[in-house]
């Protein structure tokens, strides 16, 4: 995989707060800050800190251990006042295995997820919260994207070069005047936050039409949203302790598949959006985390050759992979990172699991997804040769979106490594990917590289 992207030399802004004495929990903390040079501040007792109060306030991510002697009702108390002192940091908690057994009530709030020790120190779920509340919480947009003497329904942002923190310039409600958006105009980069996805995307697709650059700024925008709304459907959806309602769940699921079917008519129109999905965003988060990119090239594939339902194929992507959040990290970051060929036995048997563990989510958590989607999820990883996982599934019994969806991970994957490291083009990369499957059938049926072939040009 291609190297971290560089960290800037003064980069001031605070993103991790610890408050605790637990050396188990500074060390794993700790291991993750370094390796994404994340700024971050130690603090044991926030009674005797005389430091800035202000620098402090400002924290992005606050991490709160119980300590070793302290009650769940103590914490919970702890936590409350924590809340209220620091008004716009997310905060994690990392709770004793003991008290998983009590009612954990008073541990939840909107902007609090508590993890237990196994999903604290053994999986990947504090990574991901760590870069989607630390690193992710912007997504970029052009100055191209703004109409003066328009209401912008988001707020907009610039990014200070020196310190890295985002400033925010025009306000979600404000009319933007021309002087301001002459002025914008000369800035490289702006900013929307990722929750504001939604109204970003209500923006461009008032203002643009669907043809040409702005075809491609309202699929982008579009994309960006779907994104968006997936992002706060894994706050729910990952973490065992972490619970919006049935009715948040099933609203939040109702407005992806709405914007999925738009996003699935964009793709029906003859503008190639193949590049346009594949550059929408760059950040930490996403450098890892991929389900929106696999999703969407898994329901090109559908739409573009006439087989299977790329409606189906889109939200099984955006889950398949939930699963990988409940096994080893270690395991999962190299799967992740370099594909399936480097796994040993052991490892493979550990990766297997996960196509199961992403239906029971799916099912524990209430996700209203429907047959097709659950049958797709469990045969994303099953090969045409009967040689695949979980369940060695017959070619003829497999779901071609199951196979599309396979296939987009290879292109992502693709994408992130050799195209990465090479600098080869995007439909070269597609077209040996291809070549290659071809001329050794085993994942895929020649008649279903056959059936794709149009669809990836």
């Amino acid at each position: 995989m291609s190297e971290k992207r560089p960290t800037p030399l003064f980069r001031q802004k605070l993103e991790v707060l610890l408050l605790t004495r637990r050396s188990d929990v500074l060390s794993r903390a700790k291991n993750l800050i370094s390796q994404y040079y994340l700024t971050f501040k130690h603090i044991e007792d926030l009674a005797v800190y005389d430091g800035s109060d202000r620098e402090l306030s400002l924290a992005q991510l606050i991490v709160v251990a119980q300590e070793d002697k302290e009650s769940l009702h103590d914490f919970s108390i702890r936590i409350e006042g924590l809340l209220e002192r620091f008004k716009k940091s997310f905060f994690v908690t990392i709770l004793h295995e003991s008290s998983l057994k009590e009612n954990i009530e008073g541990t939840q709030r909107d902007r609090v997820i508590p993890l237990s020790p196994p999903e604290f120190f053994n999986t990947l779920k504090f990574e991901y919260i760590c870069l989607q509340k630390a690193r992710s919480q912007f997504f970029e947009m052009a100055s191209s994207d703004l109409f003066p003497m328009t209401q912008l329904p988001f707020t907009v942002s610039v990014k200070l070069e020196r310190n890295q923190k985002f400033l925010n310039v025009v306000y979600k409600g404000w009319t933007l005047s021309e002087a301001k958006h002459q002025r914008l105009q000369n800035v490289k980069t702006l900013y929307f936050q990722g929750f504001e996805g939604g109204q970003y995307y209500e923006y461009i697709n008032t203002y643009f039409d669907a043809s040409g650059a702005a075809l491609k700024k309202k699929a982008r925008a579009l994309f960006l949203s779907i994104a968006s709304l997936w992002l706060e459907m894994n706050d729910y959806l990952l973490f065992d302790f972490k619970s919006g309602g049935t009715t948040k769940i099933q609203e939040n699921y109702t407005k992806l598949v709405g914007q999925v079917e738009q996003l699935v008519e964009l793709i029906n129109t003859e503008e190639n959006l193949w590049d346009v999905f594949r550059e929408a965003a760059d950040n930490d988060l996403f450098a890892t985390f991929r389900a929106p990119w696999v999703a969407t090239y898994a329901a090109i594939i559908c739409k573009k050759s006439g087989q299977g339902d790329p409606i189906v194929a889109f939200m099984s992507g955006l889950f398949s992979d939930v699963g990988l959040f409940d096994l080893q990290e270690a395991v999962v970051q190299k799967f992740i990172h370099d594909g399936e060929k480097d796994l040993n036995e052991a490892e493979t048997r550990e990766i297997a699991k996960h196509p199961i563990l992403s239906l029971n989510r799916c099912l524990i958590k209430k996700v209203p997804i429907n047959e097709a989607v659950k049958t797709v999820l469990v045969c994303v990883h099953e090969r045409s040769d009967q040689k695949g996982y979980p369940n060695q599934v017959p070619q003829d019994k497999l779901p071609f979106e199951g196979h599309a969806l396979r296939f987009a991970e290879m292109i992502d994957l693709g994408v992130r490594t050799t195209m990465a490291e090479t600098g080869v083009g995007f439909r070269f990369l597609k077209e040996k990917l291809w070549e290659k499957e071809q001329s050794q059938p085993g994942n895929f049926s020649l008649e279903f590289l056959n059936a794709i072939a149009e669809s990836l040009i």
